[in-house]
């Protein structure tokens, strides 16, 4: 059974990927995040190592795409200027499965 979370993320098509793809996004210095921003990526994500940064404009609001690592995986998040966490998505949502040795549903892969 597939997170039915991840089926609605991708359907709308909120995900991040590949930061300087997008006509609208502009890839920015770490520097620049706001610290709203950087607070709220820390807070949706402990610990979290920023990689990569970018701006967009989505329905007339900023929203800033991040890239990162924690915990030995990757993480994209959308955040908006004033700090409100959009998206957190780690790599074991991009392909189904759990890094324990199960699959998404929780069954052994055996």
């Amino acid at each position: 059974m597939q997170h039915p979370t991840l089926a609605v993320l991708l359907l709308a098509g909120l995900s991040c990927q590949n930061l300087s793809h997008s006509e609208d996004e502009t890839e920015i210095a770490l520097a620049d995040l706001p610290q709203a921003v950087r607070d709220a990526a820390l807070a949706a994500v402990p610990g979290i190592v920023l990689e990569e940064a970018a701006r967009e404009t989505e329905d007339g609001a900023t929203v800033y795409c991040l890239e990162g690592e924690a915990g030995g995986k990757d993480y994209e998040l959308e955040i908006t200027a004033d700090g409100k966490v959009l998206e957190v998505e780690s790599e074991d949502d991009e392909d189904g499965e759990a890094d324990d040795g199960e699959d998404a549903d929780g069954e052994s892969e055996d």
